[in-house]
């Protein structure tokens, strides 16, 4: 064998190495945006919605993403949308636009979630009130003093911490579907989030696909399959920042701060919701001004599941503050 043969045999075993290496490492990748099903858009990106405008203000070692609809009316508080845990933005973008009726609505993507992001590694816990702060602060830069504030499940609960200590900002709240409980210990926390939710999150805290017969069986949702594929997406924008979310729920005593809010509340539930209805009992008797209202063919995330009656609920509170 000549040396040019050798050479040629040489860069023949060469190139079939990288070959092999390449598509392990093709093989790989395609495995792993298999398992997150996520779109080919950034992570984060919203889906395909009515908004007119989108934007991002720097707050506190972070970035808030948020998007509006409708056109900004000073003599009209606009309408603020916060999502769910583990949720983003996008889960109000069949709401929103029923509701811009001669008012600007805007949706944040909450601290974490969405296209939302913080400096370094999520915290341990994130409390209510830190989020409640950093939405003062955006609104602040934004100039708007007052708004209606809705949330759902997180965004109900921050809701309520920026309502009851930032009273004057709120012309009305909506509390949708939200955990509305006392303060757990830290001992509590980690028995109910760290330890118990293995077939949610993984040892680093990464959130797992869910199906949707959970969605069916923890939260009554009728629209299950749509409303989960879009949940895995979200959840996975999410990522590390849901769990110190949720932390930050169960360490606020948030049933004790209803008592402290001054604006008109709705309560709004979903007629098959399995997970939230529990609270009422324990809150509706402690609302200064507040009145309760069920979406009729939803389970909790009736802002996906029901959207039309959802946006026909929210749009007669607020008329009949008008």
């Amino acid at each position: 064998m000549n040396e040019n043969d050798r050479t040629a045999m040489m860069n023949r075993r060469t190139l079939g190495k990288g070959l092999i290496a390449a598509s392990a490492a093709i093989a790989g990748a395609v495995a792993t945006s298999a398992c997150a099903a996520s779109p080919a858009k950034p992570i984060g990106t919203p889906l395909p919605g009515p908004w007119t405008t989108t934007g991002t203000l720097r707050r506190a070692g972070g970035v808030l993403h948020y998007a509006t609809i409708g056109a900004a009316n000073p003599a009209v508080p606009p309408v603020v949308l916060l999502h769910k845990l583990g949720g983003w933005l996008s889960d109000w973008r069949h709401v929103a636009p029923l509701l811009a009726q001669g008012r600007q609505v805007i949706a944040f993507d909450l601290p974490g979630h969405g296209a939302s992001r913080w400096d370094g590694p999520a915290p341990y816990i994130l409390t209510l009130g830190e989020i409640a702060a950093l939405l003062v602060g955006a609104l602040d830069e934004m100039g708007i003093d007052k708004v209606h504030l809705f949330g759902t499940s997180l965004g109900g609960c921050a809701a309520v911490s920026l309502a009851a200590f930032w009273p004057e900002r709120i012309e009305s709240l909506a509390i949708i579907s939200s955990a509305l409980g006392g303060r757990r210990t830290l001992a509590q926390i980690k028995a109910l989030v760290d330890e118990k939710q293995t077939n949610l999150f993984d040892k680093n805290g990464d959130p797992l696909p869910t199906t949707a017969d959970q969605l069916r069986q923890t939260f009554g949702i009728i629209n299950a399959d749509p409303i989960s594929a879009e949940g895995n997406q979200s959840r996975l924008a999410a990522g590390r920042w849901t769990q110190p979310c949720e932390r930050g729920v169960a360490i606020t005593d948030i049933a004790g701060n209803i008592p402290r809010i001054q604006a008109r509340t709705l309560l709004v539930y979903g007629e098959f919701d399995k997970a939230y209805h529990k609270f009422r009992a324990t809150v509706e008797p402690t609302l200064r001004n507040g009145q309760t209202v069920v979406v009729k063919n939803a389970g909790a995330f009736v802002m996906q599941d029901n959207p039309a009656q959802t946006a026909q609920v929210l749009n007669a509170f607020l008329d009949a503050g008008l």
